[in-house]
């Protein structure tokens, strides 16, 4: 080998030793893939009733709560499809009065 070679055959030798030191601390440039969910067509209206147990798409993160009588539940998806909109963090709030039958109330989305 000569000079050059053996110079980039320790610089290669370097960066390998750096990056499995990194991985080894927790460190990693590994890009997580993240399935996009799709969800059902949902109309924001008070005539709507959706039994959303029966249909609704695992969620990434779910709050229930109480306002008053009513039931709470806000649905929060990392990467969706939703209406028109593509590849979104989207939030669905739903309310109830009897636990069962739900209604949209509120859904937006957030840039990624």
């Amino acid at each position: 080998m000569n000079t050059k070679s053996t110079a980039f055959f320790a610089l290669l030798m370097s960066i390998a030793l750096v990056v499995s030191g990194c991985e080894m601390l927790g460190f990693s440039a590994r890009v997580k893939t993240v399935e996009t969910v799709k969800l059902p067509f949902i109309k924001n209206s008070a005539n709507e009733c959706y039994y959303l147990d029966e249909f609704m798409p695992l969620p990434t993160g779910m709050v229930t709560g109480k306002s008053g009588a009513l039931s709470l539940r806000y649905y929060s998806y990392n990467s969706a499809n939703y209406k028109d909109w593509e590849n979104k963090q989207i939030v669905l709030s739903f309310y109830s009065d009897d636990d069962r039958c739900w209604s949209l109330f509120e859904e937006y989305y957030m840039d990624m």
